[in-house]
């Protein structure tokens, strides 16, 4: 008898996965945010509900336990991590603590967490005003990070760089709608993120993955493995374990991002699901371990995790393609020269290109690529990504 499973949003990949492993999915989605097509092929049932109304959400999981009871609800997306948690507590289905999933969802609770276990010191401060912001800057004496206390995609995420700019970066905050912000000391150096995964408790670090930075904080790429050295990824593995020991996870995909500074590891944030951007299909790539499968079968018995550090088969590298704003006018492709490389354009002649202030902004598509090791496939995806022409002209 198949598995039922429900899934708070899917890409394709996690629907195929699911369906691959023989279970029954229902998905719970809004229309537009999911590919029609891969949910007719992979799911026994759509429901339609807004992820952000955590409410409806609950309910409709309330009434699908009711009357056709799922094995465990899974959330592949942000807006659902928390709704899944609550559900499967509620039925006693398993999975993360609830509390758990919670302090990763707050950015603010995680940093207070972290300060009392002693693990990774950032100066950080929760802000209602401008006035509270240039008090911040005044005490650190150094520029600030302002974020979203719960919100991913680094959206609505700016650069303080003193108290006298403070007024500037908060009248983007009231724009945007919001009245409070976390505000963290800025950190420099190296960032890379840590993709892991738990069972039972012990967490397996399976990538370090280099980010490049585009447009403000918003990523233009990433490769693996990480280009550190093998003290540092030890280091590294070392502190993601005793972060997600801190926070009581225990099963399943995590992705933790940490910057290298001058001053040792610091912790940036993390969250109880696989890395966005293609990042678990670079780790597929670059090590042959399918975290999208493992998310789901890992938890439901269907195949064990084997929580051996794996070594790398090569290297793996995504480039996010770009083009001015406006209304795309012509698109040349490449024809040869591509060794080792995919291309997934999503554009065509009369796409409308917005300006890039998050990642959802990033509309022009991708470039992936493989090679013997990181610097080869960075090399291979931004020459043809660079050999992609994306031509706009000015909105009407």
């Amino acid at each position: 008898m198949a598995t039922r499973i429900a899934l708070l949003g899917g890409r394709p990949s996690v629907l195929r996965s699911a369906a691959e492993l023989g279970c029954e999915v229902t998905m719970l989605a809004k229309p537009g945010m999911y590919d029609p097509e891969a949910a007719r092929r992979w799911c026994v049932e759509v429901i339609d509900v807004d992820l952000g109304d955590q409410q409806a959400v609950l309910e409709a999981g309330r009434a699908l336990q009711a009357r056709q009871p799922v094995a465990r609800f899974f959330s592949p997306a942000e807006l659902g991590l928390v709704t899944a948690a609550r559900l499967n507590e509620e039925f006693s289905l398993g999975g993360n603590p609830l509390s758990s999933v919670v302090l990763l969802k707050d950015k603010a609770a995680m940093r207070r967490h972290l300060e009392g276990t002693g693990l990774s010191p950032v100066r950080f401060a929760v802000v209602h005003s401008a006035d509270e912001l240039a008090a911040f800057l005044t005490g650190i004496g150094g520029p600030g990070i302002v974020k979203p206390l719960d919100y991913g995609g680094s959206r609505d995420v700016h650069k303080a760089e003193g108290p006298d700019l403070a007024a500037e970066v908060w009248a983007r905050v009231e724009t945007a709608g919001r009245d409070r912000m976390l505000v963290e000391e800025f950190l420099t150096g190296q960032e890379v993120s840590v993709e892991g995964f738990s069972a039972d408790g012990r967490h397996t670090v399976v990538a370090v993955t280099d980010k490049l930075l585009g447009t403000g904080f918003v990523e233009a790429g990433h490769s693996v493995p990480a280009r550190v050295d093998e003290r540092t990824h030890e280091e590294i593995a070392e502190l993601t374990a005793r972060l997600l020991d801190a926070v009581g996870l225990v099963e399943g995909p995590s992705h933790t991002e940490i910057m290298i500074t001058p001053d040792g590891l610091r912790i940036i944030e993390s969250h109880n699901r696989a890395g966005g951007d293609n990042i678990p299909e670079l780790v597929r790539l670059a090590y042959g371990v399918d975290l999208v499968r493992a998310a789901v079968a890992g938890p439901l018995g269907i195949e064990p995790w084997k929580d051996e550090v794996p070594a790398p088969l090569g290297g793996a590298a995504i480039r996010f393609l770009t083009a001015e704003p406006g209304v795309v006018s012509e698109v040349d492709l490449p024809v040869d020269g591509l060794e080792g490389v995919t291309l997934d354009v999503k554009v065509k002649p009369g796409t409308v290109i917005p300006p890039v202030t998050w990642s959802a902004d990033r509309v022009c598509g991708e470039v992936i690529a493989v090679g013997r090791d990181a610097e080869e496939a960075v090399a291979r995806a931004e020459s043809a990504a660079a050999r992609i022409r994306i031509r706009t002209a000015p909105a009407a």
